[in-house]
């Protein structure tokens, strides 16, 4: 796949994607909507920043408009609390919403402990036609058979370059590294200290952005998961490859105790790592886009205190031999006790049609979960949108299959990163140790 160019202020000016409604509902839902049904539906997100709040509410009024005897509340919760009132409420047997925005990856796990309600009956009495959905995203959602959620948003980690960087370096700007060994050359261009010997800008962190090690580990052609979920492996000697050229860039920029000063002095949107200039590359979701879009950065250029608006682009992930991506997301499911049932599902089909869809993508530059709806034309003029749409035929499942004797598998490497980046224990001790927890609990709840 062929890098595509962009600048933060191109492409094209979301549009409303609405429709007026309808007795069917063809054009507006994944499947011919029950305009008869009647009830209150509180839907609960995460999503609060000025894009994505507007987006969200104008899935509302589109799906409003097309179901008028359905009222329609949003209502955001800060991103995690959200699952964890949800599972308070569903305990309690009182104050759930009625549709929810789950993690896609761990609906299994929530329909295992009984918190969402199976819609299998709904899909099976609409026939809703699973195929217009991409297919990991319709997979992740079955526990037993059954599906738990309708996909709703999805994502593909891209590599992000900043153009400016390259040209004030002497880099090619329309030639971005795609194997690890290319990104470490370019870092030799690309890194720059100020006067006083701190980090004016790096090239590239493989722990900055929305990644880790489970994208690193495949772009090294290692598959931590088998197929059934049922075996994970993260102390094979790949995975040992992979934490040893992390820790590489770690100890680039001064070791563990340096690289943390640097990387503390990151805010939040438009004084990230990759707005503010101090990081040329890094990989990050898709939608990333939309906030270069609406802030519009303005990074260091040339001469010393100069800037200009930055000029960016993507491309996939850097690789050590496997071309691919990771690609995570959520669903829309129904908490188990939940009043509204019938009116909740009826928004949920119309929230993931292509025409709601269309518009939430226009509106966010998110990937849709709909395949329709991400071949939007108004889309497919957007800067960047078609390659990200091919990048999705390459990526995998965040995370991959399904793990049901330990879902949360990853957590026992995550609290030992810190120790193998600070160089207090060898990586391979590490990833050993991180296995026999894993195996353990593992064969616990067999």
């Amino acid at each position: 796949m062929t890098p595509t160019s962009g600048t933060a202020g191109g492409g094209t000016t979301p549009t409303t994607g609405g429709t007026s409604g309808g007795n069917t509902g063809t054009m507006t839902s994944a499947a011919p909507l029950n305009t008869d049904v009647s009830g209150n539906v509180q839907l609960w997100h995460f999503w609060g920043s000025p894009v994505r709040r507007t987006a969200v509410r104008r899935i509302v009024a589109v799906c409003s408009a097309a179901l008028p005897k359905i009222k329609i509340t949003e209502t955001f919760k800060p991103f995690g609390d959200i699952w964890t009132a949800n599972t308070a409420a569903v305990a309690a047997g009182s104050g759930m919403p009625d549709v929810i925005v789950e993690d896609r990856p761990k609906l299994p796990q929530t329909a295992a402990n009984n918190i969402d309600m199976s819609l299998q009956k709904y899909i099976d009495r609409d026939k809703l036609d699973k195929s217009q959905f991409w297919p990991f995203t319709w997979d992740q959602t079955i526990y037993n058979k059954e599906s738990y959620g309708i996909p709703y948003e999805t994502d593909v980690r891209v590599l992000f370059w900043n153009k400016n960087a390259f040209t004030d370096a002497g880099l090619d700007p329309e030639k971005p590294p795609t194997t690890w060994d290319e990104l470490w050359a370019a870092a030799d261009k690309l890194d720059k200290k100020n006067a006083d010997g701190t980090w004016a800008r790096i090239a590239f962190s493989p722990l900055v952005g929305n990644t880790g090690w489970d994208l690193w580990s495949k772009t090294n052609g290692f598959q931590i998961v088998n197929e059934d979920g049922s075996k994970v492996t993260v102390n094979d000697p790949k995975m040992v490859e992979t934490f040893t050229w992390m820790k590489k860039w770690i100890d680039r920029y001064g070791g563990w105790s340096e690289y943390q000063k640097f990387v503390g002095s990151f805010t939040s949107a438009p004084n990230d790592a990759f707005m503010s200039g101090k990081v040329a590359m890094t990989v990050d979701i898709n939608g990333y886009a939309s906030q270069l879009k609406f802030y519009n950065p303005q990074v260091p250029t040339g001469a010393e205190g100069k800037k200009a608006t930055l000029d960016w682009s993507v491309t996939n992930p850097p690789t050590n031999g496997t071309q691919t991506s990771t690609s995570g997301g959520f669903a829309l499911s129904i908490p188990n006790g939940s009043k509204n049932a019938d009116a909740a599902w009826e928004f949920i089909k119309c929230a993931t049609g292509p025409v709601a869809q269309a518009s939430w993508a226009r509106d966010t530059l998110a990937m849709p979960a709909n395949m329709k709806a991400a071949s939007d034309p108004a889309m497919m003029a957007e800067n960047n949108w078609k390659f990200m749409v091919e990048a999705m035929k390459i990526s995998q499942p965040l995370g991959g299959p399904f793990v049901k004797s330990y879902a949360n598998f990853g957590q026992e490497v995550d609290k030992r990163q810190a120790d193998m980046w600070a160089g207090k224990t060898e990586i391979k001790a590490a990833l050993d140790d991180a296995q026999k927890a894993i195996d353990a609990e593992m064969a616990k709840n067999k």
